[in-house]
């Protein structure tokens, strides 16, 4: 086995990453006291340096999507990586660190899975997602035995939900398809997959009913994590061809389909309807596009102002404007126009703006209406502290679907590295556990204008923001009653995750 010389231990500042290359292999060295732990040296999420990460009570914090493993041993901790880092022997001898690295070994190893054992309970997981699957790998990691299955209506997954508005749309050589496991990996969770959907549940039989099939799967834990779908508008001519939407696969390859065919016949004028987070990637990213015109159509003023305020939102719009996306703002649409296929949305004022292609992206609906519990306002479902429905304790609710009590109040959030935070949390309650969320909401965008935007904490109200967004790079803090409830940077990687940390289990901290 290859010994490298990979640094002076004198040259290492304690707790702090340093990158090193040993016979091609990326390594990650951190300084602890006299030792020094040797780690795969990028996350196995985006394949981002750790050597920038940040040493944190004993754990690596990934400085670009948060994931966390920990230093002593290399084990995942936390999304949204998937899989561990491999940790290479060390020795330090007169001052040389000493590591042994073979080229040949797994950098990024999945987790420990349990086998399937003699435990006579049946686990049932409704959606393959992000809280879905991550609840499916969790019971594993955790040590349970018994039956596990899955109910999907994806044809392909576990998805990585977030790409199909990122390099999915890109269309430079065509993406692989955006799943967190590969399929030669799949069985090493052992599981049972039916692809159906769920039409109801007998919660007197402890039963799923399937769609589909009609069959009734018994659960002894069941676990909901069905996500939402694309809102429509509800208006007129909304059945054209060449009005899309996007939250499935099969929306995205819809969509790229469609594209491919309006490009070949000339420039491809697109409209984008909605300027949330979803619109403003996609519109980054088809305006990169050859012979692609892009126009976004607002029904405020400005984008995401009720989400980062009007200073961030002037910025947005700004960045979208100078890379030669148009935007129609405060513009209300009342419908769309063609033949067969969609040439015009029209709006209130009268005005008629130009599309061969439309993609619609207003909002996600929580897919809760054919549950039997109650539902709050907005369609998702209040749950405890252990994600369980209320009176219905050997039923729980995780991702968008889930309002769920954390330091920042009783929240719905519709965020991937949420929902599988709140995946693990839920199969760690099947389990028994008895655990409540202690970790920070945390987000990032990589598809906007000017780069990588990360927002941490939760805010729907502030009083004052420190900071303004102006630069190449700029940290923002919301603060409400002398609290820092959440933070936005552009940059600054470091600031976020030391409020991520600091937030985590505690809620909003002194200003």
């Amino acid at each position: 086995m290859p010994e490298h010389d990979a640094a002076r231990l004198d040259d290492l500042e304690e707790g702090k990453p340093h990158g090193v290359e040993l016979d091609g292999v990326k390594v990650v060295l951190v300084r602890d006291g006299d030792a020094v732990h040797a780690l795969a040296g990028t996350c196995p999420h985006r394949g981002v340096p750790l050597k920038n990460g940040i040493v944190h009570e004993g754990s690596l914090v990934c400085p670009a999507h948060r994931a966390r493993f920990a230093l002593a041993t290399g084990a995942l901790e936390a999304p949204p990586a998937c899989e561990a880092l491999a940790r290479y022997p060390v020795r330090v001898v007169d001052g040389a660190v000493l590591v042994t690295v073979e080229s040949d070994t797994p950098q990024h190893p999945l987790p420990d899975f349990a086998d399937r054992g003699e435990d006579a309970r049946s686990f049932v997981i409704v959606g393959s997602g992000a809280a879905g699957w991550r609840a499916a790998e969790t019971l594993r990691r955790e040590g349970f035995g018994g039956t596990i299955t899955v109910v999907s209506d994806e044809d392909r997954g576990p998805l990585d939900r977030v790409e199909l508005s990122k390099s999915y749309l890109k269309g430079e050589e065509t993406p692989d398809t955006p799943v967190t496991r590969k399929a030669e990996d799949l069985d090493r969770v052992g599981v049972t997959w039916k692809r159906d959907h769920a039409r109801a549940i007998d919660t007197e039989a402890a039963e799923l009913v399937l769609a589909n099939s009609g069959e009734r799967v018994r659960y002894d834990r069941l676990l909901v994590a069905t996500g939402s779908d694309a809102r429509h508008l509800g208006v007129s001519g909304e059945g054209l061809t060449g009005i899309h939407s996007l939250r499935t696969l099969a929306d995205a390859d819809a969509l790229r389909a469609d594209l491919d065919t309006c490009r070949a016949r000339g420039t491809c004028r697109i409209a984008i309807v909605g300027g949330g987070f979803i619109g403003l990637e996609a519109a980054t990213v088809l305006g990169k596009r050859e012979g692609v015109d892009v126009t976004v159509i607002l029904n405020e003023d400005l984008p995401l102002a009720r989400v980062f305020g009007n200073a961030v939102a002037r910025r947005l719009l700004s960045e979208h404007e100078e890379a030669g996306v148009r935007f129609v703002r405060s513009a209300k649409v009342t419908g769309f126009t063609g033949d067969s296929r969609v040439a015009h949305v029209c709006l209130e004022s009268g005005e008629k703006v130009d599309a061969d292609l439309v993609l619609v992206s207003v909002g996600a609906a929580p897919r809760t209406s054919w549950l039997p519990f109650a539902r709050d306002d907005d369609g998702g479902i209040t749950v405890d502290e252990t994600l369980a429905v209320p009176g219905f304790g050997n039923v729980f609710l995780a991702g968008d679907i889930a309002r769920l009590p954390t330091p920042w109040g009783k929240v719905r959030i519709e965020h991937w590295r949420f929902a599988q935070e709140t995946g693990e949390l839920a199969a760690r309650n099947m389990l028994g556990q008895g655990r409540s969320y202690d970790s920070t909401p945390f987000f990032w965008t990589m598809q906007q204008a000017k780069g990588s935007y990360a927002y941490t904490g939760h805010a729907t109200s502030w009083d004052t923001v420190d900071g303004a967004p102006d630069g190449k790079s700029f940290a923002l803090r919301y603060v409400e009653d002398g609290k820092v409830h959440a933070l936005l940077s552009l940059g600054f990687q470091d600031d976020v995750t030391l409020m991520e940390r600091r937030m985590a289990g505690r809620g909003p901290v002194e200003a």
